[in-house]
């Protein structure tokens, strides 16, 4: 077990004193805490502010995980109902590029106004960095009906995002 996945069950320890440190200490490992990248996640609705804090300053500092745990991150973003969660969770996809295409569809899901602003920005954002080649023309579809949405936010960012 290396440094970041002993950090990361310290993450989910009672002691708060203890989830503290390790948030500290991952967010100070920066790309090596890769391996905590979920509970990190988990740690950013940590009833401690501190611990809330460091996770936020680690998943920032993070990069992207390797690839063997963009599996892990789709079944923690399918799976989660917290909203800042989701948010993070979108955000680390979007660093993974087309690399993480094969889930293009998933994250246009979060285009519905059934979702939060902050998750819909975040997942336009998300959907055009992951976009393949072979999915531009559904993107561009779905950006035009966005230009429409209620939330001028949205059709902002839409047509931001077709004039690319």
């Amino acid at each position: 077990m290396n440094d970041a996945e002993k950090l990361a069950v310290d993450l989910q320890s009672a002691d708060v004193k203890k989830r503290q440190r390790a948030a500290e200490q991952l967010a100070r490992l920066a790309d090596e805490a890769a391996p905590a990248s979920i509970p990190l996640l988990d740690a950013i609705n940590d009833a401690d502010e501190t611990v809330r804090e460091w996770s936020v300053e680690a998943l920032e500092n993070l990069g992207t995980p390797p690839q063997q745990q963009l599996a892990i991150l789709i079944d923690y973003l399918k799976s989660t109902k917290s909203t800042d969660s989701q948010w993070f969770a979108l955000k680390i996809l979007s660093r993974y590029g087309t690399e993480a295409s094969e889930h293009f569809y998933l994250v246009t899901q979060y285009f519905s106004s059934d979702h939060p602003q902050n998750i819909r920005v975040q997942a336009i954002k998300t959907a055009c960095k992951v976009v393949s080649a072979n999915q531009q023309q559904d993107l561009k579809h779905k950006l035009k009906k966005l230009t429409a949405d209620e939330d001028s936010r949205i059709q902002h960012l839409a047509n931001e995002e077709l004039t690319r």
